[in-house]
């Protein structure tokens, strides 16, 4: 019996070094489990992704589209199922005017050590609402909070799905209030070739500085002879 319990106890003690190491491996936006994730999209070309989070949104999102309008930028929108079904509009303008969109989940819960059902459910059902706006196929995924432990890579890649990250998420887009030159700053210092940035169009705060922020950073980028392309450029 005591050969039992301690055979069970180095059992699993090995399981939870395999998943604390695991977990560790897995946190950078570089690596994932079973699949490889997209953080960049290029390492020599002078081109650079913008991509958004979270909407669509009734305040930023259509000021936002004005704007890559304006200087003939295309971009990604990560949209959520709810804000599709809630601003079914505004999700089909993204798309009308030419911008990739990806899926983001339904109601942007965290799924780490989430069922397979339950993953699956979330993608599926923000997928067929993307479809119904237009846009065919629906490729890229990107987690909320980049969290992708354990399941969710074995699901993405059952599915046929693309697993996207980022290169530099500028911090000081969620401090408030939010300054349009703090946040630029913080992007055009931290990019390089095929940067992915996040950025984050689903909120309702701040859409003056919001919008400037990306406008001074598609000026200074296009400056230094960055072209500004959707994730599958």
């Amino acid at each position: 019996m005591r050969k039992v319990l301690l055979y069970f106890i180095a059992g699993l003690t090995l399981v939870l070094i395999v998943g604390i190491i695991s977990f560790q491996y897995s946190r950078s936006w570089e690596r994932s489990l079973f699949i490889d994730p997209i953080y960049r999209i290029s390492n020599d070309e002078k081109v650079i992704a913008l991509t958004f989070d979270d909407g669509p949104s009734e305040i930023r999102t259509p000021a936002l589209l004005d704007l890559l309008n304006e200087y003939n930028v295309k971009t990604t929108f990560f949209m959520l199922g709810e804000k599709i079904e809630k601003y079914p509009d505004i999700a089909q303008a993204v798309f009308t005017q030419g911008h990739l969109i990806g899926n983001h989940t339904y109601d942007h819960s965290r799924l780490i050590l989430k069922s397979p059902s339950f993953i699956t459910e979330q993608i599926l059902r923000t997928e067929e609402l993307i479809k119904g706006i237009g846009q065919e196929k629906v490729l890229y995924f990107r987690p909320p909070y980049s969290s992708k432990y354990i399941v969710l890579p074995l699901v993405l890649k059952s599915m046929d799905k693309k697993l996207v990250t980022g290169t530099y998420d500028p911090p000081s887009q969620y401090i408030s209030p939010f300054s349009a030159e703090r946040v630029a700053d913080e992007v055009i210092k931290n990019v390089q070739p095929g940067s992915i940035i996040f950025l984050h169009d689903g909120k309702d705060n701040d859409k003056e500085q919001f919008v400037r922020s990306v406008e001074l950073i598609i000026i200074e980028l296009k400056d230094k002879g960055y072209n500004f392309v959707r994730l599958d450029y």
